[in-house]
């Protein structure tokens, strides 16, 4: 009888804790994200295509000095994470 007692105390207080911890957290304001700022040094290029896989973006790029290119940017932060030059035969 004792255990029952104590395991339906032990209920309650696990249920006053989740209540409290959504009381004290759950009303708060979203957090506000830094403007999304990224340059992309492709002179006389053109954005073929964008795309966003995951965290990353990809710009296909065509002309300008370079050719085609592909440039990968991080989407939280725009900065630059990696160029792939593309080489027609």
């Amino acid at each position: 009888m004792a255990l029952v007692i104590f395991l339906g105390a032990l209920i309650v207080l696990s249920v006053g804790a989740l209540v409290g911890a959504a009381v004290m957290g759950g009303g708060g304001r979203p957090r506000e994200t830094a403007p999304f700022n990224a340059t992309v040094d492709a002179p006389g290029a053109r954005i073929e295509s964008t795309e966003l896989q995951g965290n990353r973006i990809l710009l296909r790029l065509s002309g300008g000095e370079k050719g085609e290119e592909l440039v990968i940017l991080d989407a939280a932060s725009g900065r630059l994470v990696g160029r792939v030059a593309i080489k027609a035969k």
